[in-house]
């Protein structure tokens, strides 16, 4: 009987030494990337809730007169899983548009990974930003 005492008192300190916001996806990043021969940055501000990814990045400088930095783009979709993070958004090149898909692994304030748009493979590396 004291055994599951024990136990259930050690559950209920797991549950509540539950993740806190500094390790969550929740936050402001600064993501840079290199996909198709072109680098860029975003400044990303990401909402966790449970698994669900929601929010939005604002492209920055391009040096490309056809895309404009400043844009911003809602994510259209967004996961959590444990430390791998998955984002969305729509974005377009001129008058082509296009999806920009992310997969990656957060560890603590920085996050890396893999990056589609338009069928070309690209990096990107993020660091969380300081409210």
């Amino acid at each position: 009987m004291k055994r599951r005492a024990l136990a259930a008192t050690a559950l209920l300190i797991s549950l509540a030494a539950a993740p806190t916001w500094a390790d969550e996806a929740s936050g402001r990043w600064a993501v840079s990337g290199h996909v198709a021969g072109r680098d860029f940055t975003l400044d990303c501000k990401f909402a966790q809730a449970s698994q669900r990814l929601s929010g939005a990045c604002v492209d920055g400088p391009t040096g490309d007169a056809k895309v404009k930095g400043g844009r911003s783009h809602a994510l259209t979709k967004g996961s959590v899983n444990g430390n791998k993070v998955t984002f969305t958004y729509q974005s377009n090149y001129g008058i082509i548009p296009f999806g920009v898909d992310y997969d990656g692994v957060r560890e603590g304030d920085r996050m890396s990974g893999q990056l589609t748009a338009l069928g070309k493979s690209g990096t990107f590396t993020a660091n969380r930003l300081t409210p």
